[in-house]
């Protein structure tokens, strides 16, 4: 559903299957126990709540890295406390459209079908407090200029919005609407205020992380395909095993970020080679026992390479663990069973898929048949079976 925008002006009206979804929001925004808390002028009672939300919303806020993840938690937030018409943020993104991230509340729940949830810039309430970096308190918006409303009887009377600033520039909007005029006051502009400053923080810091981690993916990944061109054909090894261990993380229940994890150690997991002299890895025939011992040192390096950089620290275990064995026959600890991480027990899995079907310097490259029947037989014994099925369900 396309409009055009033009601020002072309706958007066209609605049929009447969205006029009786809105009306019936509406009807339960005028029972809220937001409305009805107002009712009572218990004002310092809604000032308490107030602070609550602040604490609460800081340590939830903090608990994560993903952005759309910290708007959700907010407009949740704002939602389930005071029981808003609309609880909205929007993110300004590089194109000048405004666009929405989450919302909550009774208008929500039919924005989606009925309403626009992107708008550019020059337009609306929200469009102007993004240019402006200036908090909007709306008391009517029927008599604001910049209003775009839909439908006389069920739009929201009156519109607070909050600029949310990370890093020195105007990054969205946390919108609220009711249905009742002067609904807001300075006391929950400040609240929002106070919201919107620890979103921006957040926002930021989430955004600093995504980009330590992407430059030191890439120097890693660098380095890994360093290590690569030393082994000669595995190159692009790494590369494979990391993107079969991801699916394999995520058919086996992992969540998408501890899948995440899965795949960056995987692609990482034989970085330490890097110390291994190129001789002992192209080496065309068995290795000396000496020789297996400098091997099985490239685990212990990439996992000391890992535990000095904050970011990657939790991959250091997984990284160290991924050339144990199922029955404690592996290297460098000797850890069997479940006391080998289980990422650690998928990057072996998927490694040693890999490693018969890719070529080595001692032997071509074996069928995908050949690899499964190897996976089949070692399954219980140098790998964990029920990694072993996960995989084969992705291979097969």
């Amino acid at each position: 559903m396309t409009y055009q925008l033009i601020p002072g002006t309706r958007m066209p009206g609605p049929d009447n299957e969205e006029r009786a979804r809105r009306a019936d929001a509406v009807a339960r925004q005028r029972s809220s126990p937001r409305a009805r808390t107002m009712a009572t002028s218990n004002r310092l009672a809604y000032l308490r709540t107030q602070l609550r939300v602040v604490a609460r919303l800081s340590a939830r806020v903090a608990a994560t890295q993903d952005i759309e993840e910290m708007a959700r938690i907010v407009v949740d937030e704002l939602h389930e406390t005071f029981a808003f018409y609309l609880a909205a943020i929007h993110r300004l993104d590089d194109d000048g459209m405004l666009r929405l991230v989450a919302g909550a509340g009774p208008l929500a729940e039919v924005m989606t079908e009925f309403v626009l949830v992107e708008a550019p810039l020059h337009v609306g309430v929200n469009g102007r407090v993004a240019r402006s970096g200036a908090t909007a308190l709306v008391d009517d918006t029927r008599l604001d200029p910049d209003y775009v409303g839909r439908d006389e009887e069920t739009d929201p009377r009156s519109e607070l919005a909050v600029p949310i600033v990370a890093d020195d520039r105007v990054w969205g909007v946390v919108n609220l609407e009711a249905v009742e005029r002067h609904a807001f006051d300075e006391a929950d502009a400040a609240l929002v205020e106070a919201i919107a400053a620890g979103l921006g923080v957040a926002i930021h810091r989430a955004s600093l992380v995504g980009e330590l981690e992407r430059a030191f993916m890439d120097v890693l990944g660098a380095l890994t395909t360093t290590v690569e061109a030393k082994d000669g054909p595995t190159a692009m090894h790494g590369g494979e095993v990391a993107r079969l261990a991801e699916r394999v993380a995520l058919r086996m229940g992992l969540a998408p970020d501890q899948a995440r994890d899965v795949r960056h150690a995987a692609m990482l997991h034989d970085v330490g080679k890097v110390a291994v002299p190129s001789e002992i890895l192209l080496k065309p025939g068995p290795l000396t026992r000496e020789e297996w011992q400098v091997m099985r040192q490239h685990v212990v390096v990439g996992s000391q390479l890992l535990e000095r950089v904050e970011a990657f620290r939790h991959l250091a275990p997984i990284v160290r663990a991924s050339h144990e064995r199922f029955d404690g026959k592996g290297y460098p600890d000797g850890l069997s069973g479940e006391g080998i991480p289980l990422a650690a027990r998928i990057v072996a899995a998927c490694d040693t898929y890999d490693a018969i079907v890719t070529e080595r310097p001692y032997r071509p490259a074996a069928s995908r048949e050949t690899a499964i029947a190897e996976l089949r037989r070692v399954a219980g014994r140098q790998l964990d079976d029920r990694v072993v099925i996960a995989l084969l369900a992705e291979i097969v």
